[in-house]
């Protein structure tokens, strides 16, 4: 089955689309690539806010995050000493 991207007019199989619970054939109306393009132009407008809301939480959520870089740390050290025999 094949479907018609709304941004760049273009027919392309259901495969190119993301899923979207919301709509009747359950996929987004945009292609990936379009998808991915507006995605990326929206975060280099905004890239500032997010980074301050980030930073905003993270220092609301100390504890959050000190737990998290635990985790991670032991993770990826785990990770490496495996790489690394």
């Amino acid at each position: 089955m094949d479907k018609v991207c709304t941004k760049c007019k273009e027919l392309k199989p259901l495969t190119e689309f993301r899923k979207q619970s919301r709509t009747k054939d359950g996929h987004k109306y945009v292609c990936r690539p379009c998808d991915s393009a507006a995605a990326r132009d929206r975060y280099s407008d905004k890239k500032k806010t997010y980074i301050k809301l980030v930073k905003e939480w993270q220092s609301n959520n100390k504890d959050k995050v000190k737990d998290y870089k635990k985790k991670y740390y032991r993770k990826t050290k785990k990770k490496n000493t495996i790489d690394n025999v």
